[in-house]
């Protein structure tokens, strides 16, 4: 638990579309602010499993909008490395209630939902579920952070 509170209240937490979405186009305007942004950036351990499950059809996307297989993999590595991950043991305690309020439109976005109210920092997403149902836990279009 002690790395939850030296991190509660600073940074957003970025799921896996927001990762997505900054890989695919060959430039991206996300992508570039989540290179150089100050803002810390956080995430559940989750989004590398999500990211690895859907590697392939990204990969294939990518590459019909002309970004090559190297440099998709560059991104990934140069994005993934200004993440702070966080292990599930970090926000277990928030599981239950996180997994309660996803029931109702996605249970995969539970570990999202679960360190969002752990670390009390808001959800930066293109994710309809998520940001229909905000309230009890913060979230942000990614529109609203490019702004």
């Amino acid at each position: 638990m002690a790395g939850i509170q030296e991190g509660a209240g600073t940074g957003i937490i970025v799921d896996t579309n927001v990762i997505i979405s900054a890989l695919l186009p060959r430039s991206s305007r996300l992508r570039e602010f989540l290179l150089t942004t100050e803002i810390p950036l956080h995430a559940p351990d989750y989004l590398l499993v999500e990211l690895k499950k859907y590697w392939p059809v990204i990969e294939k996307k990518a590459v019909k909008r002309g970004v090559s297989s190297a440099e998709l993999a560059h991104f990934r590595e140069e994005i993934l490395s200004r993440i702070i991950f966080h292990p599930l043991s970090e926000y277990r305690p928030f599981l239950k209630r996180a997994y309660e309020i996803c029931r109702g439109f996605d249970e995969k976005d539970t570990p999202f939902v679960a360190l969002a109210l752990a670390l009390s920092l808001p959800i930066v997403t293109n994710d309809g579920g998520i940001l229909d149902n905000r309230g009890q836990y913060e979230a942000l279009p990614i529109e609203d952070l490019l702004r």
